[in-house]
């Protein structure tokens, strides 16, 4: 009995997560076609947002069925808490991310305020009940956060520009998203998000040039390996930084 009811609740799990999915597809919609929300966006664009819900492709569904396996693997790792919820709704963003920064190579600022508006949320809650993820009970490390990956980000920006004369080394959306998720992980945390976006970006540039999918010169998008790298630190985190320090 106690199996069947695990079960109905994976469904619902994904279900919600299937749903989160479709409001994602109109988020990208509208974001990709730098169609800001402003005061009465809802209101204005009622009839295009209804229009383009009923609209599917394999693209849309995709999206949904991702967005609900996501939310399976969190809530299968940390059933319904906190971490959960907040997790989850780090991801929504970051998969909107994923696919906006694929077509148009931008990340929206309202993605950015979104993470940050959660991320005050996190570094509230975690005043009064400190999360698993940061391994210190101390109050200020989700602030700590905000350092690794954008500053890190941010020297490599105005480096690029310096060497290179170009500002397509490092795009400041890459830089300004690494701001929520470093609240949302903690310094730690973000650090190792970083070396593994920086190393399946790097790998996966050096395919796409071996296999003459993308030239030297073409732009590859940084923030699908973000948002991998961050689900992965989420996931697996703790484990990978333990394993890494016991090997020192």
């Amino acid at each position: 009995m106690g199996g069947v009811i695990n079960f109905i609740k994976y469904i619902i799990v994904f279900f919600v997560g299937i749903f989160f999915g479709w409001f994602n597809h109109v988020i990208i919609k509208n974001l990709s076609e730098e169609k800001p929300f402003g005061k009465n966006w809802f209101h204005e664009k009622s009839s295009t947002i209804e229009f383009k819900c009923l609209t599917y492709s394999p693209k849309s569904l995709l999206l949904e069925i991702v967005t609900g396996v996501v939310f399976v693997i969190l809530y299968s790792k940390y059933s319904i808490t906190a971490d959960f919820f907040f997790f989850a709704y780090l991801m929504i963003i970051l998969i909107i991310m994923f696919f906006i920064d694929l077509k148009t190579k931008t990340i929206p600022n309202e993605l950015v305020v979104a993470g940050l508006i959660g991320g005050l949320a996190v570094f509230t809650y975690n005043i009064f009940l400190p999360l698993s993820i940061y391994g210190s009970k101390k109050w200020w490390e989700p602030l700590l956060g905000l350092l690794p990956g954008s500053g890190v980000l941010f020297l490599i920006a105005i480096l690029g520009m310096i060497i290179y004369k170009s500002d397509e080394v490092m795009g400041m959306g890459d830089v300004k998203i690494f701001a929520p998720i470093g609240i949302f992980l903690g310094w730690k945390m973000c650090l190792l998000t970083l070396v593994v976006s920086i190393f399946l970006g790097g790998f996966s540039s050096i395919l796409l040039i071996l296999f003459r999918i993308k030239k030297r010169k073409d732009v590859i998008p940084f923030g699908p390996f973000i948002a991998i790298a961050v689900f992965i630190t989420i996931l697996f985190g703790n484990n990978i930084w333990e394993w890494y320090f016991s090997w020192l």
